[in-house]
């Protein structure tokens, strides 16, 4: 059963991502920072999956290929970094800033509106 309370790590968890998003923005960025973003969404991702799941709630397919469309878009930056530039993390972090923003106030909300109407929560 899930509690209204728990889901404060949601909101947690989405204040890291934008911290660490916030680390790209620093004068010198290697793949530790991207290694780091990819393990922690991931993590939160996964943790928002099972939570679904546990919950038959209706959208998971198209919420988990949103997960899946991150998760392909980092791998690809990733692969496609070689060294630092300006311009490259500017991109990346206004990327990644805006998917979460849209992620969150759009299929994040939806989930959370679920959860609070579940009769398993």
């Amino acid at each position: 059963m899930i509690k209204t309370s728990e889901l404060i790590w949601q909101d947690m968890q989405h204040q890291t991502l934008f911290d660490l998003i916030d680390e790209i923005n620093a004068r010198k960025i290697d793949m530790s920072v991207f290694r780091r973003l990819s393990e922690y969404a991931e993590n939160h991702f996964l943790l928002e999956e099972e939570y679904m799941l546990q919950l038959d709630y209706p959208k998971t397919d198209e919420h988990v290929d949103a997960h899946n469309r991150f998760r392909d878009e980092l791998e690809s930056m990733m692969d496609n970094f070689y060294e630092y530039d300006e311009s490259f993390r500017e991109t990346l972090s206004e990327f990644l800033r805006e998917w979460l923003k849209k992620h969150i106030y759009g299929v994040d909300k939806e989930l959370e509106d679920f959860i609070m109407q579940s009769d398993k929560k």
